[in-house]
């Protein structure tokens, strides 16, 4: 059976088996937003990795250098965010066609650097090869928490949060593939796929508080990832499609196209905003905290129940069929 057929995270969990189950310092291994490991501290270490291919998360005509490196380097950081963690340090591996200039390769690296930066860790090393054709980046986050956020905590009575707005990379994604130039791009829809910002202030106030059951990123689509939430925690969730937050800007690029915005918000996916379950009767304190301290909206957008798997409803509380829940490496099509 091909990969495609089996689609990627039919894979992982074979992935999974195959690894067996953590050994000790060994926490939390494959399923989760990152490693968790036991360090003999107060401190747990948390580990994950990203990879980036160009003409699968990428093109070169559609970002600059520099923007190629910052978007590998806060994919992975997002992850960090998504288990409440704070980054220590970061590491790269980059794979690069010979003949491409030098300059570029720099720049590319630069923007890897100037992310770490950004989120006030550092790019400590990682490795550089030979591709014969490609670009392709991977990228290692280190980070530390006392109390993890993992996808397997959420509880019946949860309310489940998204931060910020869904929908406005993948809004970008439909721009370009229209033929419209990054230049004639609006900036502030572009620079959410270009140069995305992972929560992680939001996760350190709201993980100091206590205030989250369970999290994940929303970098392969809000349905598909609540699934993961779902499957990991052993719960049903229901969401609300009417609730999603959309931004204008994204309203304005599907009116444009044609095309439904709340499919982008839904199954979209690469907005790397935090999917949060928090408990029903600590939610208008979390909203006020961050919009406080971070001015960044916390908006609830289902409920977790007893059961297994995702429903999502429509205004009227019917249940909508989706084209597609996310993004899935083997059976989806390019990204871009």
């Amino acid at each position: 059976m091909r990969l495609g057929e089996v689609g990627e995270f039919n894979f992982i969990d074979s992935i999974a088996r195959l690894a067996g189950c953590p050994a000790a310092p060994v926490l939390v291994g494959i399923g989760d937003d990152a490693a968790v490991l036991d360090v003999g501290s107060a401190q747990k270490l948390v580990v994950t990795t990203d990879a980036m291919v160009q003409g699968v998360h990428f093109r070169r005509d559609w970002l600059a250098p520099h923007q190629i490196g910052w978007r590998a380097m806060a994919a992975c950081l997002s992850d960090i965010a998504a288990m409440g963690a704070q980054p220590t340090a970061v590491f790269a591996s980059v794979a690069l066609p010979a003949d491409l200039d030098s300059e570029y390769a720099l720049d590319i690296v630069r923007g890897l650097a100037d992310c770490a930066r950004r989120f006030d860790t550092t790019l400590a090393g990682g490795d550089c090869t030979v591709s014969p054709a490609l670009i392709f980046i991977d990228t290692v986050a280190i980070g530390t928490s006392p109390c993890p956020w993992l996808r397997s905590q959420a509880r019946p009575g949860d309310v489940l949060m998204v931060t910020g707005s869904l929908g406005d990379a993948a809004a970008a994604v439909a721009l370009l593939s229209s033929g419209r130039r990054p230049d004639d791009i609006p900036p502030p829809l572009l620079e959410r796929f270009a140069q995305p910002l992972p929560r992680l202030r939001e996760a350190s106030i709201l993980s100091a508080r206590g205030l989250v059951s369970a999290a994940l990123d929303i970098s392969d689509g809000l349905v598909q990832d609540a699934g993961h939430m779902a499957t990991q925690s052993g719960v049903a969730i229901r969401l609300e499609s009417a609730a999603v937050p959309i931004s204008d800007i994204c309203r304005a690029a599907a009116a444009e196209l044609g095309h439904d915005p709340l499919s982008w918000a839904l199954a979209g996916g690469e907005d790397f905003e935090l999917l949060l379950a928090v408990p029903a009767h600590r939610v208008a304190e979390a909203q006020q905290l961050l919009f406080d301290h971070c001015g960044t909206s916390l908006t609830p957008v289902g409920a977790v129940a007893s059961g297994c798997g995702v429903t999502v409803l429509d205004a009227d509380g019917q249940q909508l069929a989706l084209d597609r829940s996310g993004w899935d490496h083997f059976s989806s099509p390019n990204k871009q």
